[in-house]
């Protein structure tokens, strides 16, 4: 790990911890409104196709929208040990110190921004068959 001052790293826990509590938060508020939604949800009878296919929708969107911040929350407590056992800062694909403005604007980062841009492309592209 090459950061260079306890400075940067206690900034850098500062944010990520800040990061966890506002995903944590974020995850409640959702879980509790698709539960009071679900709790209030009329009888089968009493809706109609337009108001189904409406909470169907809103079900799938609260459902990827939890998805996503399940995974950042993991993201997030992954950096979080990874600076407990000062193995952060590193790169997890070229094992280069992550540049401090990057690990700024993404505390939670594995990768550099050119290994990350490589992973990435490689995602983006369809398999051969």
């Amino acid at each position: 790990m090459n950061i260079d001052t306890q400075a940067h790293l206690t900034t850098l826990r500062g944010l990520l911890e800040f990061q966890r509590n506002e995903l944590r938060t974020d995850l409640h508020a959702l879980q509790t409104a698709r539960a009071e939604l679900l709790g209030s949800a009329p009888p089968a009878e009493v809706s109609d196709r337009k108001d189904s296919a409406a909470a169907e929708q809103q079900a799938d969107l609260s459902d990827s929208t939890q998805e996503r911040l399940r995974t950042e929350l993991a993201n997030c407590e992954g950096a979080l040990r990874r600076l407990d056992e000062e193995r952060y800062g590193d790169c997890a694909d070229c094992g280069e110190p992550i540049p401090w403005p990057r690990l700024l604007a993404q505390p939670a980062a594995q990768r550099c921004a050119e290994c990350q841009r490589a992973l990435e492309r490689h995602a983006a592209v369809p398999p051969r068959h």
